[in-house]
């Protein structure tokens, strides 16, 4: 902004330089547009875990694992996931552990930690520790299983229970297969062999 003195007669600045001067003042204008590597920055990231997963969110505390980067290949019938060797520091802020070498979304939080994102839930695979009936508040153990062949991925989830659209009565034996879904902090089967 242009100072006066005394005695100096005020001008109005032209259109030019009233533009010249928003220009320059808010810099995007006049410079050359990001690259777009630059622009995906912080962005949604797939990772691969680390084989020991990343350990559940103990109260207000975090914890992290290094995750190796992944990238999506495509042809017009399939798509792939290639590994990277990038290295990435992700964190899990929620309250399952997250298991071992499985692919999953991560994204960034208004401080810029890169954090699995979990957004309706994760789903994973495995084997319940007791019989589960229908209408049990309590929930069981399931034993998660990851990779092919499935085997024992080392970690359980806690009071898993049956969603409603899955069973209306009966009950799942111990050692059934299943898959669990968190949806609204919860933990369900939602699929399970016929």
């Amino acid at each position: 902004m242009k100072r006066y003195r005394k005695g100096e007669t005020f001008r109005p600045p032209t259109s030019a330089e009233s533009a010249a001067s928003a220009d320059a003042l808010e810099g995007h204008r006049s410079r050359p547009p990001l690259p777009q590597d630059r622009l995906a920055r912080g962005g949604k990231i797939l990772v691969k875990t680390h084989s020991d997963g990343i350990d559940a969110r103990d109260g207000t505390t975090i914890y992290s694992a290094m995750c190796t980067r992944c990238v999506e290949t495509s042809t017009a019938e399939e798509k792939e996931i290639l590994e990277t060797d990038e290295e990435i520091e992700v964190f899990n802020l929620e309250t399952a552990a997250v298991a071992g070498d499985i692919y999953v979304q991560t994204g960034l939080t208004m401080s810029g930690t890169r954090c699995v994102e979990e957004s309706g839930g994760g789903i994973h695979w495995g084997k319940l520790d007791a019989d589960l009936t229908y209408n049990d508040n309590t929930g069981v153990t399931v034993s998660v299983w990851t990779g092919k062949p499935a085997s024992d991925a080392g970690w359980d989830i806690e009071n898993v229970v049956i969603a409603e659209l899955l069973m209306t009565s009966g009950q799942l034996d111990s050692g059934s297969f299943v898959k669990i879904e968190l949806i609204d902090g919860i933990w369900y089967v939602t699929g399970a062999p016929c």
